[in-house]
């Protein structure tokens, strides 16, 4: 288990993926590259796969990049993806966005200019940006405070027709 809880795997070149606690408790001679969760390890077998059928060059599973010498910073990204055009792009797959990935994003930012970055999270099965997810996340916030003021409106006002009448038997 990493520190965040995730299960490590691990990635053979023919793109299968074993868990490596399966691994470790069978013994099993398996040579892969290892992944520190589940989400990283399926999407090497993505690249795999893209790679294969010729969308994508080639990719490196994670490259360094020195961000400040003194004190030495380093960025280990989980890949680095080159395009078919030899243009190349940051891969980073985040099960949680921590404030320390935040500071690395800026620092790789100012000292990468023109090296894109791609920011993926895995919900629902499927990789999306992680700006996407935050957005749809606050949609749905919005959504729910939304009709909970709707409901507490009409608790409100069935509370105040219920006391009107009650006013008005006591009056008769």
């Amino acid at each position: 288990m990493s520190k965040y809880n995730a299960k490590k795997v691990i990635v053979t070149e023919d793109g299968t993926l074993f868990e490596e606690w399966i691994v470790k408790r069978y013994e099993l001679d398996v040579i892969g590259t290892l992944f520190d969760s589940k989400a990283e390890g399926e999407y090497c077998q993505e690249l795999l796969r893209q790679r294969k059928y010729g969308e994508i060059k080639d990719f490196k599973c994670h490259p360094v990049f020195i961000l400040q010498e003194k004190p030495k910073v380093t960025y280990i990204a989980d890949f680095l993806v080159t395009n078919l055009d030899d243009t190349q792009r940051v891969i980073d797959i985040k099960g949680i966005e921590t404030p320390t990935f935040r500071v690395k994003l800026k620092l790789f930012q100012a000292k990468y200019p023109t090296l894109p970055i791609d920011i993926l999270i895995k919900k629902r099965g499927e990789f999306i940006p992680i700006k996407q997810f935050k957005k749809e996340k606050a949609d749905r916030k919005r959504a729910i405070n939304k009709l909970l003021k709707q409901a507490e409106g009409k608790m409100k006002h069935a509370r105040t027709d219920r006391n009107a009448s009650q006013i008005h038997r006591i009056k008769k």
